[in-house]
């Protein structure tokens, strides 16, 4: 009986542990996940500095950090 109670708690233990290595690999795929869909390079206008007309607010956002994070 003790080995099957030792075998049972080694397997939760391992199954403990997967969520933790299943999120560090999460994390890394969003940084490629969050790669902008279109360029929305902001532009200047007549009367100072605009964003992009074709480009949504998230999208805009979604610019900013990437180029941000590009240029560091």
């Amino acid at each position: 009986m003790l080995p099957l109670i030792r075998a049972a708690t080694a397997a939760v233990l391992a199954l403990s542990l997967l969520p933790a290595a299943a999120d560090a690999g999460r994390k890394q795929r969003q940084s490629w996940n969050d790669v902008p869909l279109k360029d929305c390079t902001r532009l200047n206008g007549r009367y100072g500095y605009y964003g992009n007309p074709w480009c949504t607010p998230a999208e805009q956002k979604r610019w900013d950090r990437w180029q941000a994070r590009r240029l560091r």
